[in-house]
């Protein structure tokens, strides 16, 4: 302690974070991402009359910037800066969201399934998608940062 500064070191201690805390905080963003994942697809496509491709892009755009924001600020936190870890982020939602898209609107054309159904096959895909998004962002997009070094 030095007079209630707090030191580098210490900072570096606070921004690491154990990988059960990764998951818990990754398990609370993904029910409330399908929570509103469905509730905008529900708005424009029983509400407004969207087709179903034009209601769940949006609601996986909204989706997706929201937790952009939540995921660096705290689901990963990460000693890196977000500017090193954006081109990483880009391509790791660029992915997720095209095979979250086209799995979600197979199983919207293979399935021709009822309103309540499509609300399943929505939760399905993102709970499915969401082992490769956490395999990727934890030891990819935001990396944990390295231990601080030791004064001798």
């Amino acid at each position: 302690m030095n007079g209630g500064a707090v030191d580098s070191s210490e900072t570096a201690v606070s921004a690491k974070q154990t990988v059960v805390s990764r998951i818990f905080w990754f398990g609370v963003g993904g029910c409330i991402s399908v929570a509103i994942n469905a509730g905008i697809f529900h708005l424009t496509n029983n509400v407004w009359h969207w087709t179903d491709r034009s209601s769940y892009a949006l609601s996986l755009t909204v989706v997706t910037i929201v937790f952009s924001v939540w995921n660096y600020l705290l689901n990963f936190r990460t000693t890196a800066d977000w500017r090193h870890c954006l081109a990483r982020y880009l391509g790791a939602i660029a992915i997720c969201y095209v095979l979250n898209f086209l799995v979600t609107m197979t199983g919207f054309k293979q399935l021709s399934p009822s309103q309540m159904m499509k609300y399943g096959i929505i939760a399905t895909v993102q709970v499915g998608m969401s082992g490769l998004k956490f395999l990727l962002y934890h030891f990819w997009v935001y990396p944990r940062g390295q231990e601080p070094e030791r004064e001798v």
